[in-house]
């Protein structure tokens, strides 16, 4: 059966529905239905997108990693169509928690994880709460904003995030996405587009700001480096937003890490390189588990 093609629509996967603790616990449980997307058959792959993305991001990668494994995309609440929750502050330990409740509603109790981004940083901090229940654990380029992101990105973080939040339209999407890509024609107005569709409103720039100013990855880049557990990280070489230095600050903290650059790519190395990266991940696993 022909696979159609993956887009921004509720209407494409399925939905489970988690229970988030409430306003400091004084509250009733708020229920979250999050948007999930599964393809093939064989050791389950949960896919981790990261802010502001949806599982449109897997549109190239996650076909050809289901030839494999059961590849399960998911949009994390406050993003792609999953709900957006009063309750959620998107904190590193909320969002490494969610993972984890997301994994008990779709009844995975041990998977591998790729994380792209801020998303792999969720989810190595995910494993070190839990390591028992996964497997190998592959990060795309983790990590935070740097002073390479524009301005009205890096705003977000600070006192005046609403302003940039209110100020952020289409127009600016079609000027930054193509810095996301090594190569920025990748960029189209359909792919714009479909970005785009999912951040339209108050609800989603509020999620995205939140969890622009509530990211902190030194508290995973700590537990990491004293967990067991071993993780595979990926970078481009190209990479405009988060250059090489980082790659090369991660392998001095984190010794427990596997490293590999790819050449002629940029910051989303799985929409470029779909094909050759997902080689590298199921030569990894397999040989890992050899």
């Amino acid at each position: 059966m022909e696979q159609k093609p993956i887009v921004n629509s509720d209407l494409i996967g399925s939905f489970v529905t988690i229970e988030l603790p409430g306003f400091g616990g004084k509250h009733k449980p708020e229920k979250c239905r999050v948007h999930y997307l599964e393809m093939g058959a064989g050791e389950p792959l949960l896919l981790v997108h990261s802010i502001g993305q949806s599982i449109y991001t897997w549109r190239t990668m996650m076909p050809i990693l289901s030839r494999y494994y059961r590849v399960i995309a998911i949009d994390l609440p406050g993003f792609g169509h999953s709900d957006r929750p009063y309750s959620l502050s998107y904190s590193m330990d909320e969002m490494a928690d969610v993972l984890l409740m997301i994994m008990d509603a779709l009844h995975l109790p041990r998977t591998h994880i790729l994380g792209c981004t801020m998303g792999g940083m969720y989810a190595m901090y995910a494993m070190t709460k839990m390591p028992i229940r996964f497997d190998k654990v592959i990060a795309l380029t983790p990590s935070g904003l740097s002073k390479n992101y524009p301005l009205r990105i890096r705003g977000l973080e600070g006192p005046f995030g609403f302003f940039f939040r209110e100020s952020y339209g289409k127009k600016h999407f079609k000027k930054y996405l193509p810095l996301f890509y090594y190569d920025g024609t990748t960029a189209t107005d359909a792919i714009i587009d479909q970005y785009f569709s999912t951040c339209d409103d108050f609800a989603s720039r509020q999620a995205i700001m939140y969890a622009v100013r509530n990211f902190d990855e030194e508290p995973v880049i700590h537990a990491v480096a004293n967990c067991p557990h071993e993780v595979l990280i990926l970078w481009g070489e190209e990479d405009k937003l988060v250059p090489m230095d980082k790659l090369f600050e991660l392998r001095e903290k984190l010794t427990n890490g596997v490293y590999y650059s790819l050449r002629n790519v940029g910051h989303w190395m799985h929409e470029e390189k779909a094909e050759m990266l997902s080689e590298i991940i199921d030569r990894y696993i397999q040989y890992r588990e050899a």
